[in-house]
């Protein structure tokens, strides 16, 4: 029998869990720092991702985050790449590993600038945090029909890790020659 695919994240509700999908919204925080965005997009996670990316235009790094190692080959904790990296080995990594990363709550993936303050976080919550140039980054939202709108984090919700993506968190780690770090408090909220 084929193993059963949880929603990454989930409501959770009336005895089950009901996928959960943002309805392509966009809104401007205020940090304690300079503010940022945080997209909910309704799919194409991975395609939004390197939309915002693309800005950028070059030098560029990825930080692996895993959360929930279910294999016992690697510790949690953070995964840089080797960089800086072109746009094209971005999204190269980022279009390999497009199923596992929007269908299990495992992780989260960053992509960042090395030369200017660019960074995305497409996190467990299946939404993306961006920081750098919001201006830049609403163009390409607009331009792919986001709006401007609240963006709610379901309560309860859950987040699922299935085991038919086990050999994938085996690949990740495998791609490329990353450096380790440990998690930071933030990375588990």
């Amino acid at each position: 029998m084929a193993d059963k695919i949880s929603p990454k994240l989930g409501t959770v509700g009336d005895g089950g869990q009901t996928p959960f999908r943002y309805p392509n919204v966009y809104a401007v925080e205020q940090t304690t720092g300079p503010p940022r965005l945080i997209v909910g997009p309704a799919g194409d996670h991975i395609e939004t991702l390197l939309s915002l990316a693309e800005v950028w235009r070059r030098d560029y790094y990825l930080l692996y985050v895993l959360l929930v190692p279910r294999l016992g080959k690697r510790e949690l904790g953070r995964y840089q790449s080797p960089g800086p990296l072109s746009f094209e080995q971005v999204a190269a990594f980022c279009r390999r590993f497009a199923p596992f990363l929007r269908g299990d709550g495992r992780h989260h993936l960053w992509a960042g600038s090395t030369v200017n303050a660019g960074l995305l976080i497409y996190d467990h919550h299946d939404w993306i945090w961006a920081y750098g140039d919001l201006s830049a980054y609403i163009q390409v939202l607009k331009a792919k029909r986001y709006a401007e709108g609240e963006i709610d984090l379901p309560a309860p919700h859950s987040h699922n890790f299935n085991s038919r993506f086990d050999a994938e968190e085996d690949a990740v780690g495998a791609y490329c020659k990353w450096s380790y770090f440990p998690l930071q408090p933030a990375d588990e909220d």
